[in-house]
């Protein structure tokens, strides 16, 4: 058995609903089930989703305040005053404030712009930066991205005098501030038919009204925030990413441009792009000094100017790397050190971690630990804690620092991601109530991470023509995840170890009917994980692998789950260390050898190991002991038939049997032993010369009788424990009339018979006998590798694991 990493949960989709939309749409079957996946059920929604087309934006007048912002902002430009887009540090703020900017600049507006520095301001609005600009003649303010909650600067701002329009995102909290205009489809009673923009979809849509027609010219900058900040991308959102992207791919902005060859982008870009490399390097700027730095790279005409900017920015997002790897050590060390502590909820904190990067530090516990996460640094100046929060599926983390109001002066989010500020002295406090918080609502499986299985296939069910199909549904993201996929019923064909390290591992899947590449990039561990007989269940991504003018289907590896046992055989008389220390570090896992003491040498193993005699001893006495056992080792062959059997029975819930000995180990056993007439044939002789000398007449008697000299000492051994012969030093006596015993009355000779048994059973025989035997015992019924899959044994001395089960 593997255990997959994840909960494999697949998506309910209805039939009927699937079949109306292939039929209709002229798709795949199976692109069909995804867009029944996603909720598209009616056929125009789904024909919508796939055109992804600007002609289905909604109107932006429907957005609440919209109306009053474009009259004051129209007469803005028509008076010539003086308007300060005030923005965020994070990429969907900084992108927000390149494209209010970009269009005022086309409409030759008086415009400027300010982002508050995340270490000496923090986020959001704030009174000193009102205050400024009053002072500087502004007229009206813009906020994007951020003001949602920003009551009492907003009412600063009338007391300067100042207009202001709040643009924003992020759930409104139970007072909306008081303005000229709120704009934000998520505020109360707004008949906006979409609420899941970013706060640049937000501006977008501003802009289009302003304008009256789509703003074609910004369309990348709204879909670099769009992606960036990690709104479903459906609906509205789908379709100014599909736009963005492909104006992106044109590489007319100066400043992506620049940014997208010093990022190392050179194909096409996808939103995989924008959210790992475009993304970050935006985000570095804010994270570690200021954002305008990502703001001039996005409005800036001159190449060399971008160039210069872009690498700052790539610089800055090294550095961020290196600060985040040092936070997230520490903040790993702390969850460690007290596991108990946060078993349910993280929350660390430490004076001199740096906010700028803590919630990417955050996210790395989260995809570490699978729990939620609070990460905070402290100000030891002023006594504050500022972090960020990232929960896992199940919790609503808005909701539960919403709990908690009383301990945070400041915070706001959404479910999956939060922002807080409180007093150091609390987060102790903080943590007890979100643990106790979690205790009711979460159960022991909400922590265990959730894969959502768009559909399950067969190999010969993959095709190109699907997976290029599935390109139509791109780009993928929150809301509409790269799809999925089970593939079942299938058999290994063949496990293949790639690249220069052989870090990466190739299955070929097989049915019968077809075959199927899967790929696993830095897995070479499955090929020490699976077994040839396994009936692989693979969860994955769909791909075209592009080599040498093919084009062929292959599955990208996410996880892999073998739900039967695995028997593993690693017989032979080689150097197991390397394996075996691997199994020694797992306390599921118990070895039987007849030298445990040795095994518990090994650097604090957590693993069990016991001899088969305490084993023999403990299962009767302790049955229980062994109840948590998933793997079991033999490193030795057992004393009989018998006791293995009994040790099968007794562990039938283990879920890997590794039989990692050799003959090696019973080299003081015949492989075959006499029969009744080489006994009677090596007795005839000693009766004719009645006695003889030991060792010195050994070799005579091999002579005469063509015995080894093994097999003349084993049968001179049973005819003493049959009184056939009398030893005395070294001398050895015929008995005269000895009485008449049977062979087996010989403790010799049973043990003999008994550990032949066991060689031929356990040692000598062939990968397909032993798990067939293994298998009858366990009572299972599973076919066992060869033409049952199409497997193919490799013979030849490469880098494939050969058909037997020994890894490379």
């Amino acid at each position: 058995m593997l255990r997959p990493k994840t909960r494999w949960l697949t998506v309910e989709a209805d039939q009927a609903s699937c079949s109306a939309l292939a039929d209709s749409l002229g798709v795949h079957p199976v692109v069909a089930r995804l867009l029944v996946n996603r909720g598209l059920t009616e056929v125009e929604s789904a024909r919508r989703f796939l055109r992804a087309d600007a002609s289905d934006l909604h109107d932006p007048f429907l957005m609440d305040g919209m109306e009053e912002a474009v009259d004051r902002i129209r007469t803005a430009l028509k008076r010539n005053e003086k308007i300060l887009v005030y923005g965020d540090y994070d990429a969907d703020g900084v992108s927000s404030t390149a494209l209010m900017m970009t269009v005022f600049r086309r409409l030759g507006a008086d415009a400027h712009y300010y982002i508050p520095n995340r270490f000496r301001e923090g986020y959001g609005l704030n009174k000193e930066a009102l205050a400024k600009a009053k002072a500087d003649g502004v007229d009206l303010v813009i906020t994007v991205d951020t003001g949602i909650s920003a009551v009492e600067e907003a009412a600063y701002a009338r007391e300067l005098g100042l207009d202001l329009i709040i643009t924003d995102h992020h759930e409104p909290p139970d007072a909306i501030p008081e303005s000229l205009a709120v704009i934000n489809p998520k505020k109360p009673n707004c008949p906006y038919p979409f609420d899941m923009l970013a706060g640049v979809g937000v501006a977008f849509k501003l802009v289009q009204a302003l304008l009256g027609e789509v703003p074609e010219e910004v369309w990348e900058l709204a879909a670099l925030g769009t992606i960036a900040d990690l709104v479903p991308l459906v609906d509205e959102n789908r379709i100014i990413a599909v736009g963005g992207l492909r104006r992106m791919n044109q590489r007319r902005h100066v400043g992506l441009r620049a940014l997208m060859d010093v990022s190392g982008i050179r194909g096409e870009v996808g939103s995989g792009h924008v959210g790992f490399s475009l993304g970050p390097r935006i985000n570095a700027s804010g994270r570690l000094d200021s954002a305008v730095h990502a703001v001039e790279l996005l409005l800036t005409q001159d190449d060399e100017t971008a160039y210069m900017l872009a690498n700052q920015l790539d610089q800055m997002n090294r550095e961020r790397q290196q600060l985040v790897e040092e936070i997230f050590e520490e903040a790993r060390a702390m969850v460690e050190a007290d596991p108990d502590a946060h078993r349910r909820f993280i929350v660390v904190a430490s004076p001199g971690w740096n906010v700028g990067v803590i919630g990417i530090v955050a996210s790395r516990l989260v995809e570490r630990y699978y729990r939620p996460t609070i990460v905070l640094g402290i100000d030891e100046e002023t006594g504050m804690a500022k972090g960020s929060a990232r929960s896992i599926e199940g919790l609503d983390m808005y909701r539960a620092l919403s709990e908690c109001a009383d301990l945070l002066p400041h915070f706001g989010g959404h479910k999956m991601a939060a922002g807080m500020t409180l007093p150091a002295q609390d987060v102790p406090e903080l943590h007890r109530r979100l643990d106790r918080l979690v205790a009711e609502w979460l159960t022991e499986e909400d922590y265990i991470p959730v894969s959502r299985v768009e559909s399950e296939l067969t190999p010969d069910q993959v095709s190109v023509e699907l997976i290029e199909q599935l390109e139509h549904l791109a780009p993928y993201g929150v809301g509409n995840p790269t799809p999925r996929f089970r593939v079942t019923g299938a058999g290994l064909s063949q496990i293949q170890l790639m690249g220069a390290d052989r870090n990466h591992v190739k299955l070929i899947l097989s049915d019968g009917n077809g075959t199927l590449d899967a790929v696993g990039f830095r897995m070479k561990e499955l090929a020490e994980e699976v077994t040839p007989h396994a009936r692989i269940e693979v969860l994955g991504e769909l791909q075209i692998n592009e080599w040498n003018n093919k084009r062929i289907p292959q599955l990208l590896i996410r996880d892999v789950h073998v739900p039967h046992v695995q028997i593993f055989d690693w017989r032979g008389n080689g150097d197991k260390r390397d394996r075996l220390n691997r199994l020694l570090a797992d306390p599921y896992t118990l070895m039987l050898t007849s030298a445990p003491e040795k095994v518990a040498d090994r650097d604090q193993p957590s693993a069990w190991s016991v001899s088969w005699k305490e084993w023999e001893k403990e299962a009767q006495t302790a049955p229980d002991r062994w109840s948590e056992l998933r793997r079991l080792v033999l490193l030795e062959p057992p004393p009989s038939l018998q006791t293995w059997e009994r040790l099968v029975h007794t562990l039938s819930h283990v879920e890997r049997f590794y039989f990692a000995f050799g003959d090696a180990e019973m080299d003081d056993v015949l492989l075959k032993t006499p029969d009744r007439e080489g006994f009677k044939q090596l007795y005839g002789w000693l009766l004719r010369v009645q006695s003889v000398r030991l060792p010195r007449d050994l070799q005579r008697l091999q002579k005469l009788t063509g015995l080894s000299r093994r097999m003349i000492s084993f049968m001179l051994r049973v005819f003493e424990e049959l009184e056939f012969v009398d030893a005395s030093g070294d001398h050895l006596r015929v008995v005269p009339q000895p009485a008449k015993r049977p062979l087996h009355t010989s403790a010799s000779y049973r043990r003999q018979i008994e550990k032949e048994r066991v060689m031929r059973q356990l040692v000598y025989s062939s990968y397909r006998e032993l798990c067939h035997y293994v298998f009858d015992l366990l009572g299972l019924d599973l076919k066992i590798g060869g033409d049952e899959h199409g497997f193919q044994r490799k013979d030849s001395r490469d880098s494939r694991l050969p058909a037997t089960g020994h890894s490379v």
